[in-house]
């Protein structure tokens, strides 16, 4: 992945829970902390404070769904140590859009820790099909590119 515009860095510090029996962070919490860094972007690039269901419900129906996750695991992580998830609009589709994450850690500086690829697919959860996505929309995710 590029050095290229990142509009999303979360920073989350590691928890000592996070670890394995192994000492080091355990798999699924890397998604996690994706998924925390996911929301996050989607808030700034719908100007909503949260993302909820009864929120979408009670307005169109249209919302996110994850339909895809792909990772790689550069570097393990332990207990003590902060992570920084950048995420970015990777690609536009017609009813989809693909994500990137990239993790970095304070303790590992500039090298990658762990990075992955999703895609995300807009449903109208009111009547449960996929919706081809508009304009307006595609203007939104290619601002977060």
């Amino acid at each position: 992945m590029s050095e290229k515009n990142w509009p999303i860095e979360t920073e989350i510090p590691v928890l000592w829970g996070d670890t394995d029996s192994f000492g080091h962070v355990n798999n699924i919490i890397y998604l996690k902390w994706c998924e925390t860094s996911r929301v996050e972007l989607f808030c700034k690039m719908w100007n909503i404070k949260n993302l909820n269901m009864q929120d979408i419900l009670l307005d169109n129906g249209i919302g996110p769904i994850l339909a895809n996750f792909n990772s790689n695991y550069r570097i393990p992580v332990g207990h003590p140590d902060t992570v920084y998830v950048k995420t970015r609009i990777s690609h536009i589709g017609n009813t989809s859009f693909g994500l990137e994450h990239e993790i970095k850690s304070k303790k590992y500086g500039s090298k990658v820790v762990f990075d992955a690829t999703s895609v995300v697919v807009m449903v109208n959860y009111k009547v449960g099909d996929k919706i081809q996505l508009d304009d307006k929309t595609k203007k939104q995710l290619e601002a977060h590119m």
